[in-house]
């Protein structure tokens, strides 16, 4: 048996083992390898991690000289097992490759990274409420601090309602969301947008407004549902929504139907008038149709016009350049990330909320009890080339 200098007794060949297990690149050395060595429980040297005051100075020392021996990287989750609660923060999204999904989450690890809480993302299985219920489940096993939820569809909506009411929590939306408790909430204001970009189309000159929506849209979607109240309210006939998914190639298949009119566009047998003007639900699906149009020898905008919604790098070197809503989804990750932290943090009299438009005064109140917080980010319409006057 050896004897380290602060005179405590250790097993060498135990030692000994682990290392050789090392250097042979099975594994990199664990807390159970530490508790092992130090001889002590795992849950006493996670209380060593997180720098308890319930240990005696002899498992202290015998901690501290194992974690040296084996040159041991102390994780996240081994502090975590003691204090049942992870500095993290969870992202739920239904789709993590689209651009504004992406510029979100990156918005949010940003702010993150800048408090210390990494961030776990989330790709949620909608196929089934089962499986999104799975998802759901999956993430609150590692109690994160906090959940940001991208709510840009029905998938993302639904599963907020799934997430226990004592979980901080905020969801970035394209418009208000309703019947969730204890939720903060960054809204993109996208139904204010649609109308936007529709009366702006409207105000060309052009007698209606052709809709393409993104997956999930139609309906109750803000984006879609501010292009009905616009045309609504003009008094203006109100054409079917034309529903694409997020291949480009359907983008392209329904501007080719549409440069043969409306019906040949919803697959009708009829003949229709050819739209004059598009409003496509984000800018990937205006660049498809826009393509589309151009195979069938349409010109944008001399004999349609489309606009777009998100102003996505490419919008502005497309040919032509989209008119678009600009959305700026990093700076909502960034918003709802430091709003979710300081829910998570504000627990001492006196801390109260950052001089935030639409927040109020929260001081002296904990983060358990503040009251839900709502922060208005609206688009801006970027006018560019793809849309002009019709033709007489």
């Amino acid at each position: 048996m050896g004897e380290t200098e602060a005179g405590e007794v250790w097993r060498p060949v135990v030692y000994w083992r682990m290392m050789e297990r090392k250097q042979q690149g099975k594994r990199a050395p664990v807390i159970k390898d530490v508790a092992a060595l130090a001889e002590v429980s795992v849950s006493t040297v996670s209380r060593y991690l997180n720098d308890s005051p319930k240990l005696s100075d002899d498992a202290r020392a015998r901690i501290a000289h194992a974690i040296a021996l084996l040159g041991y990287r102390p994780s996240r989750v081994a502090r975590g097992l003691v204090t049942s609660a992870m500095k993290s923060i969870a992202v739920l999204s239904s789709n993590t490759t689209l651009y504004g999904s992406a510029m979100t989450i990156q918005g949010v690890e940003d702010e993150a990274r800048a408090h210390g809480y990494p961030v776990t993302i989330a790709k949620l299985d909608g196929g089934s409420t089962e499986a999104l219920r799975a998802s759901v489940d999956m993430v609150m096993d590692f109690n994160p601090s906090g959940v940001v939820v991208l709510n840009y569809d029905a998938a993302a909506h639904e599963a907020l309602g799934m997430l226990p009411d004592v979980v901080a929590k905020i969801a970035i939306a394209g418009d208000r969301v309703e019947g969730v408790a204890r939720l903060d909430q960054i809204d993109l204001c996208e139904n204010r947008a649609g109308r936007e970009l529709t009366e702006y189309l409207l105000g060309l000159g052009h007698a209606t407004v052709t809709h393409v929506t993104i997956p999930g849209g139609g309906g109750g979607y803000s984006r879609t549902a501010g292009w009905e109240e616009a045309l609504r309210a003009a008094g203006r006939p109100i054409p079917d929504v034309l529903h694409c998914t997020w291949d480009p190639k359907d983008a392209r298949a329904i501007g080719r139907r549409l440069a043969h009119g409306d019906a040949a566009a919803r697959g009708d047998a009829g003949a229709a008038r050819r739209a004059t003007a598009v409003f496509a639900g984000n800018d990937e699906i205006a660049m498809g149709i826009i393509r589309g149009l151009a195979d069938e020898g349409v010109r944008v905008p001399e004999d349609v016009s489309v606009v777009g919604f998100d102003d996505h790098p490419l919008a502005d070197v497309w040919s032509p350049a989209i008119t678009t809503c600009r959305q700026d989804f990093a700076a909502a990750g960034r918003r709802a990330a430091a709003l979710l932290i300081e829910r998570i943090e504000t627990a001492v009299p006196g801390q109260g909320a950052p001089d935030d438009p639409g927040v109020s005064d929260l001081s002296g109140v904990s983060g358990a009890d503040m009251p839900p917080r709502f922060v208005e980010l609206p688009g801006e319409l970027v006018i560019r080339a793809s849309a002009a006057a019709p033709r007489v």
